[in-house]
């Protein structure tokens, strides 16, 4: 059975090599200039963090990030992930850990597109969420990570965002890398360790993402 210290080495490489793959551009335009604030707000996590979501996204999910570039409208809008032809929305009044956690996790729906075969019964955001909270983790902690879970969870919506991170959580990470690549198969990619990897510890994160 794959546990985190089997794939702590190659998650490390992962993250070490994809510095060198080219960083897709985010375009956050301001929907009024009374949200141009918000959009300073957002272009400054990314010009921060950037580099460091997509490494995560593309290291738990074993799949490059298919787009060069990303529109991104910031304003009152509910945020979604967009369409292909579509940028994405970003709630201009999210504070500052919220538009971080969302810009994320709109990201990460774009990146998930290109499994266009899905397993039966695991919906679009079931099946981001048998990666995200890694990745929010990779980037921010995990205290970052399971304050992020608790207030999506909170939600109220059409769509019951409790009962799918609660779906999540309780599998365990080997059931959440099972699942994977049970979906990568699915979409003829090749099978991935990372997966099974607890989040990367602060100091082997960064010292992976140093020169």
């Amino acid at each position: 059975m794959l546990n985190a210290k089997t794939v702590l080495v190659p998650f490390v490489a992962w993250l070490a090599a994809a510095t060198a793959h080219a960083q897709p551009t985010v375009d956050f335009i301001a929907s009024t200039a009374a949200h141009e604030s918000a959009a300073r707000a957002y272009r400054s996590i990314w010009e921060r963090d950037g580099t460091r979501i997509i490494t995560a996204l593309e290291a738990r999910t074993c799949m490059r990030f298919p787009e060069t570039s990303v529109g991104a409208l910031v304003g009152d809008n509910v945020s979604d992930s967009g369409g292909p032809e579509h940028p994405m929305s970003l709630r201009a009044s999210y504070d500052l850990d919220v538009k971080r956690a969302t810009l994320v996790h709109e990201l990460g729906h774009r990146h998930l597109w290109q499994l266009t075969q899905r397993l039966d019964e695991v919906d679009g955001h079931r099946t981001l969420y048998l990666i995200l909270e890694s990745v929010w983790a990779d980037v921010w902690g995990d205290g970052f990570a399971a304050a992020r879970v608790h207030g999506e969870s909170s939600w109220q919506a059409s769509y019951d965002y409790a009962s799918a991170w609660a779906w999540a959580r309780a599998l365990t990470i080997d059931q959440r890398g099972v699942l994977w690549n049970r979906l990568l198969t699915l979409n003829a990619k090749p099978y991935c360790s990372t997966i099974y990897a607890a989040p990367t510890p602060p100091a082997e994160r960064q010292a992976a993402l140093t020169p």
